[in-house]
């Protein structure tokens, strides 16, 4: 699937769009009413009309833009227009090249991304280009990250149903379990667990909209029940997958493996 051509100016006459690539997952449309949510990746937020309000555990914050450091707790709510929600994947640190690229803080947020205006620009451009959006996200290169750790997280990448024990990867890589799971959140930002739940997660989402159900679709992605399935996704985005589904949102599956 595609995404449709934009109007030049950011409006309610287009079409909300949301892409799965290898390294990214995005979103361009209106405010979706989320709750407070967790996810398992790092999070950049835009404004792409006018500015957000970041709600945190010590209270909102007005910014144009916004950063979160995977597993940290938030709301997005846009005050007009709409908004850009990039989901980054941790492993090979793109994450930490977007925190560099925000030039303020508050708390484990970072604030005002250095390029948020060309940001807006990309999303509200007569076509928009996700890779693009994506490179001018980070902008410089990113740190490099153990090469253990990267293909690791490769092999749940590319059959995120299968169930990985830790002890099991860190025998093989001639660490203790414990060594190996410290180094896997240190390197990633993230914890080996959720990292699981959230290729899982996006696995189960490129099989709905792709017309399976959403319940198969689930079970063959490796989440043991329903329900499951549908706490991990409201936990990490905030809404349950059946609203965001049924948005009227246009999904760019792009050809390559979610991240």
């Amino acid at each position: 699937m595609t995404i449709d051509a934009l109007s030049e100016i950011c409006g309610p006459t287009r079409t909300p769009v949301a892409w799965v690539r290898s390294g990214h997952v995005g979103y361009i449309g209106p405010d979706l009413g989320v709750d407070p949510h967790s996810p398992s990746v790092a999070m950049l937020s835009v404004g792409l009309d006018a500015p957000l309000v970041l709600h945190t555990a010590q209270g909102p914050i007005s910014t144009g833009s916004s950063f979160a450091p995977a597993r940290t707790t938030q709301r997005i709510v846009a005050t007009q227009g709409w908004i850009l929600v990039l989901f980054v994947d941790p492993t090979g640190a793109p994450a930490t090249a977007i925190a560099d690229e925000m030039t303020a803080a508050a708390g484990p947020f970072g604030l005002a991304h250095r390029r948020e205006r060309e940001l807006a620009e990309l999303c509200c451009a007569p076509i928009v280009d996700p890779d693009h959006i994506y490179a001018r996200a980070i902008a410089g290169a990113a740190p490099v990250t153990d090469p253990r750790i990267e293909q690791v997280a490769a092999t749940i990448r590319s059959d995120p149903a299968r169930s990985y024990r830790a002890d099991h990867i860190a025998a093989n890589l001639g660490l203790s379990t414990t060594h190996f799971l410290r180094l896997f959140t240190q390197q990633s930002g993230t914890t080996f667990r959720g990292y699981q739940r959230w290729n899982r997660m996006i696995h189960t989402v490129r099989g709905a909209v792709t017309g399976h159900d959403l319940t198969r679709s689930a079970l063959d992605a490796g989440f043991a029940t329903p329900s499951h399935f549908s706490e991990t996704f409201r936990d990490m985005i905030g809404l349950s997958a059946t609203k965001m589904l049924r948005a009227g949102i246009r999904f760019d599956l792009g050809t390559s493996p979610a991240s």
